[in-house]
């Protein structure tokens, strides 16, 4: 079974860590998963303080406001793994700013860019910015046309709702021609989401979700491929779990028992979590975690995991141990 691996980068901020700390550590993790034969690294996007929402958690939820400038540094201490963003919220930003920085990003990186955006759900992250967030679908879709337009053609100008671009040439242009993958966010895989990013040949970028949704995203990716006839085209079908191993079953629970604690109240508000993603984390000894990444992969047709393997404020040593069991004990099953 050939599988791939990614890490999930929210960068949490507990308040009991600085924010230099919080990146250099993650920058730390990034580094190492490239040593150590992970595919991709993921980035997020988040703004303002989350704490007016959740104030009974002591830190904020992310600081990682701006994906593709944190892309640039992660591309200057790796060599070989992916940088992708998960994701970029395309609604909060004119698209050509956008389509420059991620242009070089891909740059920097020489090619290493993946383009993974999404529509955003946070309303105070709108109302920060002045957007509607009732716009955010059709801003969306129009700001994806204008980043590919100006990152493919030489002269582009575009007349929309939201945007009106006169006749401009895009510089720099991405690395990667005629540019970066581009991966649609979707949590519970619409059949219209699914339908856009087949027809626009992108990929789909599932987020948290249960077996059974990730099993029907998949059906319905796979039928719209054969609608298009692309059958025989394998996918790649990406999902976010917690991934925390420890040396045994008992050192894994008992090590990441209060960091799941804490993802699971700086996260309840802003969308539907309980006992069903409790029971879905990856957590174990080395031979636990591979038997739940099988079952995963059977029962949803999984086969690329963004592992979210820094959580809830965990103590830098704890996470480093856990890739390193990842690397060297679960993810060569895999290969």
């Amino acid at each position: 079974m050939r599988m791939k691996f990614g890490t999930f980068h929210l960068m949490e901020r507990p308040f009991s860590k600085s924010e230099p700390q919080v990146i250099a550590e993650h920058l730390d993790q990034m580094r190492l998963a490239d040593e150590l034969g992970f595919d991709a690294v993921w980035l997020t996007e988040h703004h303002f303080s989350s704490v007016p929402y959740v104030p009974d958690v002591l830190g904020e939820y992310g600081i990682s406001a701006s994906p593709f400038a944190l892309a640039c540094a992660v591309s200057q201490i790796t060599r070989r793994v992916r940088i992708g963003t998960a994701v970029k919220v395309l609604a909060l930003e004119h698209p050509l700013r956008t389509a420059e920085d991620a242009a070089l990003a891909d740059l920097l990186s020489l090619g290493r860019l993946e383009f993974g955006v999404g529509f955003g759900y946070r309303k105070y992250e709108f109302e920060g910015l002045g957007i509607p967030i009732e716009e955010k679908n059709e801003r969306f879709k129009e700001a994806l046309e204008v980043i590919i337009g100006a990152w493919t053609n030489e002269e582009f100008s575009y007349a929309g709702r939201f945007y009106q671009i006169p006749r401009l040439s895009l510089i720099p242009k991405p690395y990667q021609r005629p540019h970066p993958p581009v991966w649609i966010a979707s949590r519970l895989g619409t059949k219209e989401i699914i339908e856009f990013t087949v027809k626009n040949r992108y990929q789909l970028l599932s987020a948290w979700a249960p077996p059974s949704e990730l099993r029907a995203t998949h059906d319905m990716f796979q039928a719209a491929m054969a609608e298009q006839g692309k059958a025989n085209i394998p996918f790649d079908l990406p999902c976010i779990r917690h991934v925390f191993v420890g040396e045994t079953d008992q050192v894994a629970q008992q090590d990441g028992e209060a960091a799941v604690e804490y993802y699971m109240k700086s996260t309840a508000l802003f969308r539907p979590i309980g006992a069903h993603e409790r029971g879905q984390m990856i957590f174990g000894s080395p031979d636990t975690c591979a038997t739940k990444i099988e079952q995963l992969h059977r029962a949803a047709g999984v086969n690329y995991i963004l592992c979210w393997m820094n959580f809830g404020g965990m103590p830098q040593e704890r996470v480093s141990r856990s890739m390193r069991l990842f690397a060297h004990q679960v993810l060569p099953r895999f290969r």
